[in-house]
Parts: structure tokens; C-alpha cells; sequence
């Protein structure tokens, strides 16, 4: 089910563990635990993959649905908020936003547009995108 969720989080999780080494060290703890959101989401978006499946056969198609459609939520309802957050967050660093503006230096520049921008809108639509999924399978049946 949650396959363009994963591979955006997965792809979040990469380029964060690229990105991370680069950043200031007083911001680490925050950097590895916001990591840990990401890495945590992705094992989760798995996990809903995994039991959507074993759900909708074993039982009535309401209810397999619905349990689906609640472990969903657990993955892309935290997923849009930290996506929003990072946004924000990285539009308000001064610090930030220089590094993006003059690309100096421009690997920094380039993992704060793609890993703070790029992927974290793409985690928002890909998560509305698979909730909208389920949610119409659901309406369907």
C-alpha cells in the first residue's frame, strides 16, 4: 500500500544521513532525532503494507478497511506535520536560507533544498495521495 510513502522517507532517511555531518554540531542531538522519526515512519509505513494486506482478506472488507485506514493515519498524519515543520523550520534559519540563496557551499545548499524542501513535499503528497487511496477503496466497497 504505502510504497510512494516509504520510498520518500527512505529517500529522507538518505540524504539526512548524507546531510548530517554537514550541519552544526550544537544541532546534532536534534538532527539524530528527527532521523529517528524519519526511520521509525518508513518501518511503520512497512508494517501497514505488510498487515493491510493479512487484514482486508481475513476479515470483512469494512473492517479490514477501517483498521487500515487507523494505521494509515499513524504513518501519514505525523508525516505531513514533521514535513511541514522541517519546511518552516528551514525557511526561518537565517542561516539556512543564505546557504540556499548564495549555494555556498553548494553541497550544503543542494541537501537543504532537496532534503528540506523537494522530499518533504513530496512526503506531504505522497502521504495525502495514499490516505485518499484507501480512503476510496474504502467507499467503494
Amino acid at each position: 500500500m504505502m510504497r510512494y510513502t516509504f520510498a520518500v522517507l527512505l529517500a529522507i532517511v538518505v540524504v539526512g544521513a548524507l546531510g548530517i555531518p554537514l550541519g552544526d554540531p550544537r544541532f546534532i542531538h536534534t538532527a539524530i532525532l528527527l532521523e529517528g522519526a524519519y526511520i521509525t515512519l518508513a518501518v511503520l509505513s512497512l508494517k501497514v503494507t505488510g498487515m493491510g494486506s493479512n487484514n482486508g482478506s481475513s476479515s470483512g472488507s469494512g473492517s479490514g478497511s477501517s483498521i487500515r485506514r487507523r494505521r494509515m493515519a499513524m504513518v501519514t498524519i505525523p508525516s505531513i506535520a514533521i514535513a511541514s515543520m522541517v519546511m518552516v523550520a528551514n525557511t526561518l534559519s537565517k542561516t539556512h536560507m543564505d546557504i540556499m540563496v548564495s549555494l555556498t557551499p553548494l553541497y550544503n545548499a543542494l541537501i537543504l533544498i532537496v532534503g528540506g524542501y523537494v522530499l518533504q513535499l513530496l512526503l506531504i503528497l505522497s502521504s495525502i495521495y495514499e490516505y485518499s487511496r484507501i480512503r476510496l477503496t474504502s467507499l467503494n466497497a
